[in-house]
């Protein structure tokens, strides 16, 4: 699996399933809970036992530590349970080369925003998005680093919120970008051709604020 998040992110850091289960759990939140659908670690999040494991290997590893006799998060652990916790949206960036699909999870809260990417053995590599780079420009590095690896390289852009998401198919063009949408009830795509990188990151901007404004 090719390292999609390295330009505009900080270096990361690896959480196994148990230990972003815990997170969840911990926090509980209805966000926690679609940072868990999203994540697909929502059986481990209700398990009794999973997110157990988790808080025992975020205590060894420092990233908690015992308080009045209590477990509180501490260190590289406290913004990823802050963000999974408050997320405001979440984007599946599905990156496909030929028969092989890499997978990146935007989650995006305030002030706090993450990169997670699957990685073997069921865990999660977590890089914090640079604050001075929006969401859109964010993500359009990720697929432009994507395309540059995989010259015929296309991605799928799905923005999730709690009660309804909105996809984005992206293809190269030329020297520029080519995207896709479905209308609700149509089956049908409808294809831009043409676009320059700031008219993708337009085009990546109105699939969430139609999405957020219309939940």
């Amino acid at each position: 699996m090719t390292d999609q998040t390295t330009h505009e992110a900080s270096s990361p850091i690896g959480f196994g399933y148990a230990e972003i289960a815990y997170l969840l759990k911990r926090t509980s939140t209805p966000e926690a809970v679609m940072s868990a659908q999203v994540l697909r670690l929502a059986e481990e999040m209700e398990s009794d036992s999973v997110p157990v494991a988790g808080a025992s290997s975020l205590l060894a590893r420092g990233y908690a530590e015992i308080a009045d006799d209590d477990l509180e998060v501490a260190d590289a652990a406290l913004p990823v349970a802050y963000a999974l916790g408050r997320a405001t949206l979440w984007t599946e960036i599905s990156l496909m080369q030929g028969d092989i699909t890499d997978t990146v999870v935007h989650v995006e809260s305030d002030p706090v925003s993450l990169l997670l990417q699957p990685r073997m053995l069921r865990t999660w590599f977590v890089f914090a998005q640079d604050p001075d780079v929006s969401g859109p420009e964010a993500e359009l590095e990720i697929i432009e680093e994507h395309v540059r690896q995989h010259p015929q390289g296309t991605a799928i852009v799905r923005a999730r919120v709690a009660n309804g998401n909105a996809v984005l198919l992206i293809r190269p063009d030329g020297l520029g970008w080519a995207v896709g949408t479905i209308a609700a009830g149509d089956e049908d795509v409808v294809e831009r051709t043409g676009l320059t990188a700031a008219e993708l990151i337009v085009a990546i901007a109105a699939l969430r604020t139609g999405l957020t404004t219309t939940s």
